[in-house]
């Protein structure tokens, strides 16, 4: 009986001991853990810093901007005028003015594929508020200095302001707005093969947007960010500007189907941009408006890693505020070019923003409309330095 109760007592204490160490040890497992996300978060986020050029580039807003043979080639700008390719080299830190695009091209992501540089959409003809479309792909040949004229558009499928990506050799168009800035914002999803110059129509994104941009990590597409730029108060309270898009849309490429995550973007805009750094989703600038404040270009960075996170991490901000504004991955950095700093058209980045003053201010709009619509395009005249910023990690 006796030993009956010493072996009772030996293996409740070898319990005891067991149960303690698991609790230290799944307390210093939960520190290491934590240590990591920490650290996760930390070696993700980063720092912009302005670039000091040798020699400067014209300003150029809703353009778009793409890495290829370690250059950066800045393409299109907000206008009736075509304007030339501008490259930049990290090297020697100078701009070099190339070949000027076909037609005039604005409201885009630029693509590099094999060398060359894909315009699968943009405006081409038009003005505020009535662009139309271009009617055919381009693209640009980085080595000969060139532009070839691809695959007309359906007339069906034609429109700007839409996300695009390159996947396995294929191109891929997502969403945008086919009237200008008044109408048709949609969610279509269509495929273009550069091999044959053929389309094909694809299976409708979760939601519709524009001014909005996309990226690949592994096998998944994933479209952030844009507006809804055909929204019309019937009282003009809230204008399109605070209409955007917090949802992500991801596009499974081995499923071939279409998903939202529970992750939405903190604060939406149109006309702001998307990187991939490393799998970790970045998105920066854009413009938006809410019912207390007017439209304007922001200075807002926000990342994402779709495998460990649930949230988006805001990280250190533009030093320009920018819409409109061109971005590009070079060397594990996050380079962004060009865009507008003050509504529609406004000063360049480094300037003041301007735009109209606040509803109720300026003695033309009633105290209850909030906020006004932002300023009209100026226009080509506007010829100012691009202003060129890198994003560091930590």
């Amino acid at each position: 009986m006796n030993i009956n109760k010493l072996y009772i007592k030996i293996v409740i204490t070898y319990f005891k001991t067991v149960v303690i160490k698991m609790k230290k040890l799944t307390f210093t497992l939960i520190l290491i853990l934590s240590f990591c996300w920490q650290y996760s978060l930390r070696a993700q986020g980063g720092k912009w810093e302005v670039v000091k050029t040798v020699n400067t580039a014209p300003n150029c807003n809703e353009c778009g901007m793409a890495t290829a043979n370690g250059k950066l080639y800045l393409i299109g700008n907000d206008g009736s005028h075509v304007t030339p390719v501008e490259a930049f080299d990290p090297s020697s830190l100078t701009w070099t003015k190339l070949a000027e695009t076909p037609v005039v091209m604005h409201h885009f992501q630029a693509i590099p594929y094999k060398n060359h540089i894909y315009i699968l959409d943009a405006f081409s003809n038009g003005g505020f508020p009535d662009q139309v479309p271009m009617s055919n792909v381009y693209s640009y040949d980085v080595k000969n200095n060139t532009w070839e004229k691809g695959g007309e558009i359906p007339a069906e499928r034609k429109r700007a302001g839409a996300a695009a990506v390159e996947y396995k050799g294929k191109l891929y168009l997502i969403a945008g707005i086919t009237h200008g800035h008044q109408s048709g914002t949609n969610s279509m999803f269509d495929c273009y093969d550069p091999a044959t110059k053929s389309w094909t129509t694809l299976q409708d994104a979760p939601h519709i947007r524009d001014h909005c941009f996309a990226s690949i990590i592994n096998d998944k597409l994933y479209v952030v960010g844009g507006r809804n730029t055909s929204f019309r108060d019937p009282e003009n309270k809230i204008p399109f500007f605070a209409k955007t898009v917090l949802d992500v849309d991801v596009y499974d490429f081995t499923t071939a189907k279409w998903s939202t995550l529970p992750s939405r973007l903190p604060l939406g805009s149109g006309g702001g941009n998307l990187v991939n750094l490393n799998n970790v989703l970045y998105y920066m600038g854009g413009e938006r408006a809410t019912e207390t404040e007017r439209n304007a270009p922001r200075k807002n960075t926000f990342y994402l890693d779709p495998s460990t996170s649930l949230q988006w991490i805001e990280t250190d901000s533009l030093h320009f505020a920018r819409n409109g504004v061109a971005a590009s991955v070079l060397n594990n950095k996050i380079y962004v070019a060009g865009g507008s700093g003050a509504g529609m058209g406004g000063p360049p980045p480094g300037n003041l923003p301007g735009g109209p003053p606040p509803a109720g201010q300026a003695g033309n709009n009633p105290p209850d409309r909030l906020p006004p619509q932002g300023n009209m395009p100026n226009g080509p005249e506007q010829n100012h330095p691009v202003d060129l910023e890198v994003f560091i990690l930590k």
